[in-house]
Order: C-alpha cells, then structure tokens, then sequence
C-alpha cells in the first residue's frame, strides 16, 4: 500500500497515482446508496475495486453479491437476478438487501432484463418472477463494464433510460500501462503475497522494470499477477528474472522509420487476447468486439489455430 494519507488505498504507490482520483470518489459517496459504474479494461481491477466501497461503506457487515452476465445463458438471467416464488427461490437481488449487488459485464445484459432492471430503479423494488408481492430493495448496485457503456448505448446495445440511472457516479480504472511508475512496486506488493501463499521467499529482481515499463500490458493487472505466479512457481531460484517473464513481454515496438503493418498489429492484438482468456473463444471474441465467427475467420487468416 501506500504511504501518508493514502493507506487505504491498495495498490497505491505513488502520490501522483492516478488510483488516487478513483477511490477519493468513491469515499465520497461510500455513506450513500448511490448506484455506481466502474469501468475499466480487463484485468483492471473491477472487482476488487467494488469490494473496496463494500467494505468501506456501512454496508460492510451484509452480504456482497455477484452477477456475471457474459458468463450466464439468456434464460437463466431473470432466475439468477430475481428468484423464483414457486417454489420459493432468492434471487441475487434478494441475497443482496442491506449490502451491495455487483452487476458484472453489464453491457452483456438482454434488452428484457435491462427494462425489468430500468423498473427496480425507478420504484426501488422488485418482483420474484411468478410473484405478486412486492419486494422493496435496500442493495447498493454496482455495475462493471470493460468498455464504456456508453459506447454500448451509441450502438444501441444498452437503454439509454437505464444508462442514464447508474451513470449517476461512474468512475474509469487507468490500465496499468498509465501507471508505468507503479509497476515495479505493484509487482513485488504481488509476488508477497504469492510468498504467503505458496510459501516461498522470492522478490523481484530490479531489472524487471525496464520490461514492466515498455510493456503495453494489455490484461492489465491480472496478467501481471498470473505471469509472477507463473514465474514463482516455475522458477529455479528465489529471485524472479526478466528471464523468468513471458517472452511475449519483450517485442519491442518497430522504429517509426520500420513500422509495424495494421495486419501485424492486428495478429498480436488477437493472440494475445486469446492467450489472456486461455483461448476461450467467445470471451475473446467478446473482448474484441467481433462475432465468434469473425474471429474465426482472422484465426484461420493469420494462423493463429
């Protein structure tokens, strides 16, 4: 953590982070029920980030609820969010009263389910699906999304009425590679924790930074942290190289005079979105903006099966 004034503050190690701006918001408006959008890339630090306000806020000691939308077939998310009356079935709204519900991908959302949500907004009250009774809610909503949402409501993807309700207090995560100067002590703040919970003793060597600080890091922190994993796990010694980091980390970008081709540029981008998601096609094509079948067709094109 950092030091003075920003200690609660985790994974904050400069005074000039731009983390700084993110969590002073939201201490701002942790006394309120205010619904709130976190965005930010993946691997950023949504989740953990929406953790902090629960915890921070007077809703610390009641429950916090998770809902995945890219993760949940069409079908099951009405059930997931509302319950069932019969038989009786909670819901995760339901799970959520008197603490926090964290609405993740919510750009994934149906257009039936964002009307039904647009009306829990509105009279701050719900309806298990085949029920009559009325269920007044006391859950603070969060909603995460890893491209702006407001992206989605100019492609029509999203209701503007609803956009309009939880962009109330809408805060962005920078991606790691706007916090170059923070990289080298967010890593070794990572691998003791990996010591701790592998039991082992290593650090990270100082020459790591000049591969941390040219790397566009496009998982951002997650990767980060999977790759020290890796590099812990996996090493010979106690101390983590910049042998011991992916090689993927050390293409140095092309001179202006030699550039890379849209094409090259293209092919990396897609590779290294699908190595992120472990080659889970409909998540990377999720990440990309494409249809599944688009990016098959690119994968086939540049060789990348």
């Amino acid at each position: 953590m950092s030091g003075g004034a920003e200690q609660a503050y985790p994974l904050v190690f400069s005074p000039d982070s731009p983390m700084i701006p993110v969590y002073r918001t939201l201490a701002r408006i942790r006394e309120e029920p205010t619904p709130v959008l976190i965005e930010g890339e993946t691997g950023s630090g949504k989740d953990g980030l929406a953790l902090w306000l629960h915890y921070n806020s007077p809703r610390r000691q009641a429950p916090f609820i998770k809902v995945d939308f890219s993760s949940l077939p069409g079908e099951f998310v009405e059930p997931e969010l509302f319950g069932y009356e019969d038989p009786p079935t909670l819901g995760k709204l339901e799970l959520a009263q008197r603490g926090t519900a964290v609405l993740e991908e919510i750009a994934s959302m149906d257009f039936r389910v964002q009307a039904k949500l647009l009306n829990v907004f509105e009279g701050n009250q719900f309806y298990r699906l085949g029920g009559s009774k009325e269920i007044q809610l006391d859950a603070r909503i969060v909603g995460l999304s890893r491209t702006p949402l407001a992206h989605a409501v100019d492609r029509q993807g999203f209701r503007q009425d609803l956009f309009f309700r939880l962009n109330q207090i809408t805060v962005r995560i920078p991606p790691l590679r706007e916090r170059r100067n923070e990289i080298l002590p967010i890593a070794t703040f990572l691998v003791e924790q990996l010591n701790g919970k592998y039991k082992r003793s290593s650090n990270v060597h100082p020459e790591c930074r000049a591969v941390f600080e040219q790397y566009a890091f496009p998982g951002n922190i997650r990767e980060l942290q999977d790759a020290l994993k890796a590099a812990l796990l996996m090493g010979p010694g106690r101390e983590i190289t910049p042998e011991a980091l992916p090689p993927s980390w050390f293409l140095q970008p092309r001179s202006i005079n030699n550039p890379r081709s849209l094409e090259e540029m293209e092919r990396h981008h897609i590779a290294e979105v699908l190595r992120q998601e472990h080659g889970r096609k409909v998540k990377a094509a999720e990440i990309l903006g494409i249809s599944r079948k688009t990016l098959l067709e690119k994968r086939k094109k540049y060789g990348l099966e």
